[in-house]
């Protein structure tokens, strides 16, 4: 069998097509084997790309053979979900030199074959080149798995409302970008907080 190509590069408008495709595609064979009818139709609200972050240039896709197969990347912007439009950066974001990991999409094809990883990776490397010592983000509990092996922790488990009343288990995660792996630990207090979704929340 001969060897996949594989290529990394940044996202480009002319694959919103493409990107928006995986998603939905992701997201319903990958989470929806874990949502029920209405958590189905509501995922959409908060798993949906930000066209943003590709004009940002903090959007990468992976191609295999020549077909995204996996696209992800951080934000610099406020904001850890969908929303209708950018969130500028607060002075606190900026300060604290927290980037968010966005939009992480890999084809079920494609599932546990590290091509998930990868993407983190990428990000992970691409924010720390631009200045950003931590990463935060929302993990649904499929992703959790992933990104707990990839050394993020779990700072507080939320209740996330989408626009349809639907609500959803997400763990807030972290990872310093700084330390070893081996120097990370889970500083969450047991809390567990309800937010609401709407066009700029969260």
């Amino acid at each position: 069998m001969p060897t996949p190509r594989i290529s990394v590069r940044l996202a480009r408008n002319d694959d919103l097509v493409a990107i928006e495709a995986l998603a939905k595609l992701a997201t319903r064979d990958l989470l929806g084997p874990f949502l029920d009818a209405s958590q189905q139709i509501a995922s959409m609200d908060f798993t949906a790309l930000d066209p943003w972050l590709i004009k940002d240039q903090t959007y990468f896709v992976i191609e295999v053979d020549g077909v995204i197969r996996a696209s992800g990347g951080w934000s610099f912007r406020g904001g850890l979900v969908h929303s209708k439009e950018p969130v500028d950066p607060t002075p606190q974001m900026r300060s604290t030199g927290t980037a968010r990991l966005r939009a992480m999409y890999t084809d079920p094809a494609m599932a546990r074959k590290g091509i998930g990883r990868m993407v983190v990776s990428i990000a992970e490397t691409s924010a720390r080149l631009a200045g950003y010592t931590s990463m935060e983000l929302l993990a649904t509990p499929v992703g959790k798995l992933l990104y707990q092996v990839c050394g993020y922790t779990v700072l507080q488990d939320i209740r996330l409302t989408a626009c349809n009343g639907t609500t959803f288990n997400l763990a807030h995660m972290t990872k310093d970008l700084t330390k070893p792996q081996s120097e990370r630990r889970n500083d969450t207090d047991g809390r567990t907080p309800t937010w609401h979704l709407t066009s700029n929340t969260v």
